[in-house]
């Protein structure tokens, strides 16, 4: 049960990072714009010529008075100063103000047994660690041992769990606009009826009946510990045997019950 406390904690981590990781958007005046970013452009005492823009594929802008602009590659201060100089061409004293409303031009990619899938925005440096927060953490069945990132036609293995439960900051790696991400979903058992957190457990070599029903939160008040079922399909055969858990528990000479992939384990509610 040690390593499913480790791994206990370092998802309770995750949860901490997450509060702490800035929100998107913000960004300073050395920030290099990219194609797909969302430009507000503000005139100083101009409202009519304030506007909202996403930067091109070819990396430019099309604004009133001035018309196209180069966007992509120039930092946010670069662009407002350049602006500056076009618009005073036609507006007196003009003065012009760039923010980035939504960064899109860094993306990294999630894939498998995270919470949340697709892309995240990379709106400052992030490691592994601290980007797998921002999406929410891994499943309960993420493989995280066999975790991986593409990076163009690099494949990098990223052992999660040897970060989660050891702090390893050689797993921990910086991550780059581009990077994908992929968290393999392990083999499962299923764990239903009078336990607290119903649903899916990873399964692991020497994973037992007593461990899944403590990593699915061991049983309610209502559970009937003796009469617990575990039902297998082993391909086209199909096997249902009931497990008397008091007798684990308090006997020594009781063996606990090593489990299967695929194994559905039914506790039900006691009798009355």
């Amino acid at each position: 049960m040690s390593a499913w406390r480790s791994l206990t904690s370092g998802i309770v981590l995750l949860a901490s990072l997450a509060l702490w990781l800035p929100s998107v958007g913000a960004v300073g005046p050395d920030y290099r714009i990219g194609t797909d970013d969302v430009l507000s452009i503000s005139v100083w005492d101009q409202k009519e010529l304030d506007q909202v823009v996403s930067v091109r594929p070819d990396g430019k802008i099309s604004l009133p008075l001035v018309g196209e602009v180069d966007a992509g590659g120039q930092t946010v201060a670069d662009l407002a100063t350049r602006l500056t100089t076009l618009y005073g061409k036609t507006v007196r004293g003009a003065q012009v103000t760039v923010s980035v409303r939504e960064i899109r031009s860094r993306p990294v990619y999630f894939l498998g047994g995270v919470v949340r899938q697709g892309a995240l925005q990379l709106t400052q440096d992030l490691t592994v660690l601290q980007a797998l927060s921002a999406v929410g953490g891994p499943v309960p069945t993420a493989d995280l041992e066999s975790a991986f990132i593409l990076r163009g036609e690099t494949r990098i293995g990223v052992n999660l769990l040897m970060i989660l439960q050891k702090g390893d900051i050689k797993q921990n790696l910086k991550l780059q606009p581009g990077d994908t991400i992929v968290v393999p979903n392990a083999d499962a058992v299923y764990v239903q009826g009078e336990v607290k957190t119903p649903g899916q457990v990873k399964y692991a070599k020497g994973l037992t009946v007593v461990t899944a029903i403590a990593a699915a939160g061991g049983f309610t008040p209502l559970a009937s510990t003796g009469r617990v079922r575990i039902l297998r399909n082993d391909g086209t055969k199909k096997e249902s045997f009931r497990i008397n858990i008091d007798d684990i528990m308090s006997d020594p000479d009781s063996k606990d019950v090593p489990l299967k992939p695929n194994d559905v384990i039914t506790v039900p509610q006691r009798l009355f």
